[in-house]
C-alpha cells in the first residue's frame, strides 16, 4: 500500500514538474527576448552580449529568438534602471550592465534607482581581472612611475570605474592620476589614448581587452599598470594585484571590495519579480550555453575568453558587497569625496 502511494505521489509530482516546463516553453515558445546591453557598441560588454545573444535562445526552452538591444549611458546606470523599473517582469527581457554596479551601490545607494541583491542573477559569462592600462609612449609604465609623473586618464563619468580607481589610487598609495570625464564609452578612451588625448583607462576588463584588441597587446602598445582582482591572471604574473599593494589592513579591506567584482564578469540578469520557474529555466539555459560546444568555439574564434560563473553564485557576491561593513564604506567614501571633491560623494 505504502509503495502505490509512494508511486502515486512521485508520478504526481512528476506530472507537476512537466506542466512547469510545460508552461516556460509555452510561453518562450514563438517570442522574442529582448537582451539588453549596457554599453555602446564595439566594446567588450557589447562582444559577450552579443556572442551570447546569437547561442542562448537554443537553449531556453521554446527555442525564442533572443534580440541584443544596447543602451549605453552613465556607465551601465540607464540599463540597470531600465531593468529594474520599466522592463518587462515576465522574464520576456533580460540584459548585462557593468559589473561594479554593486560597489556604486554600495558607495551611493541614494544615486541609482534599483537594488542589485534584488535582480534575478542568471550567470556570468567569464570572471575576468581588470587592469589599468597606459600607451607605451606615455612614459608610465608601472605603479611607481604613476607616482612621479602626472597620468591623464580618460573616463565616461565621474562615478565609473575609468574615473573612481585612478582617483582611489592617488589618495592611498600617491599615484598622480589626472582624470578626464565625458567620452562615451570604452572603445572612444582608447581611441583618444591613439590619438595622444589620454595617457591611458583604468577600468578595462581584461578578457574583453584581449578579444577586442589583440593587435594593441602584440604589438606593445599599452603599459598594464596593475590588475583589480582576487587572485593574478594567468596571462598577467608579474602584473601586482591591488591586494596587493595595500598598506595596512583597512586598505586591503578597500581593495578586496573593489576588487569583488572581478568573480562576475558580464554578468546575465533578469528585472526582480520574473517569475521563478522561468529564472530556474533562464539559469539551466545559462549553464547549458557556457558549456556548448558551438558556442565555446564561436567564443574562441571571437577570442572571448569563458569563466563562466552560476547565478546563485553571483547573486551571493551582489549581496555581499551592497552589505559590506559600515565602517569599511564609511572610510572608502570619505577618500572618494577627498580624491574627488566636486562628487557626491563628497557634498
Amino acid at each position: 500500500m505504502k509503495t502505490i502511494l509512494g508511486l502515486a505521489i512521485l508520478s504526481i509530482l512528476s506530472s507537476a514538474g512537466m506542466a512547469r516546463a510545460d508552461a516556460v516553453e509555452d510561453f518562450y515558445k514563438g517570442r522574442t527576448l529582448v537582451f539588453v546591453i549596457g554599453s555602446n557598441t564595439g566594446g567588450s560588454y557589447d562582444s559577450y552580449g552579443r556572442l551570447f545573444a546569437a547561442h542562448f535562445g537554443s537553449h531556453v526552452p521554446g527555442n525564442p529568438t533572443v534580440l541584443p538591444q544596447n543602451m549605453p549611458g552613465a556607465s551601465g546606470i540607464k540599463s540597470a534602471t531600465f531593468l529594474y523599473q520599466i522592463a518587462p517582469k515576465d522574464g520576456s527581457t533580460i540584459g548585462t550592465f557593468n559589473q561594479s554596479m554593486g560597489q556604486r551601490q554600495m558607495l551611493e545607494p541614494k544615486s541609482v534607482q534599483f537594488d542589485v541583491s534584488k535582480f534575478n542573477w542568471i550567470g556570468a559569462m567569464a570572471s575576468s581581472v581588470n587592469v589599468f592600462i597606459t600607451w607605451h609612449t606615455s612614459g608610465v609604465a608601472t605603479i611607481e612611475d604613476a607616482k612621479r609623473k602626472e597620468v591623464v586618464m580618460g573616463a565616461l563619468s565621474g562615478d565609473g570605474g575609468n574615473a573612481v580607481y585612478p582617483l582611489l589610487l592617488n589618495k592611498f598609495l600617491g599615484t598622480r592620476f589626472k582624470v578626464v570625464l565625458g567620452y562615451q564609452g570604452g572603445n572612444t578612451i582608447q581611441l583618444a589614448m591613439e590619438r595622444g588625448e589620454v595617457d591611458g583607462r583604468g577600468s578595462v576588463i581584461w578578457s574583453g581587452f584581449k578579444a577586442g584588441w589583440p593587435q594593441w597587446i602584440a604589438e606593445k602598445k599599452v603599459n598594464i599598470l596593475v590588475q583589480l582582482g582576487l587572485e593574478r591572471d594567468p596571462d598577467l604574473p608579474d602584473v601586482p594585484l591591488l591586494i596587493d599593494l595595500a598598506r595596512d589592513d583597512m586598505q586591503a579591506q578597500i581593495f578586496r571590495v573593489i576588487s569583488s567584482d572581478t568573480v562576475m564578469g558580464f554578468p546575465v540578469t533578469a528585472p526582480p519579480g520574473a517569475p521563478p520557474g522561468r529564472v530556474a529555466a533562464l539559469r539551466k539555459a545559462f549553464a547549458e550555453t557556457m558549456t556548448d560546444p558551438v558556442f565555446l568555439a564561436d567564443a574562441a574564434k571571437r577570442n572571448l575568453p569563458v569563466r563562466a560563473s552560476p547565478g546563485d553564485e553571483v547573486q551571493k557576491v551582489m549581496t555581499s558587497v551592497v552589505t559590506t561593513p559600515k565602517e569599511v564604506v564609511a572610510v572608502l567614501k570619505q577618500a572618494i569625496g577627498e580624491a574627488m571633491p566636486n562628487s557626491k560623494a563628497a557634498r
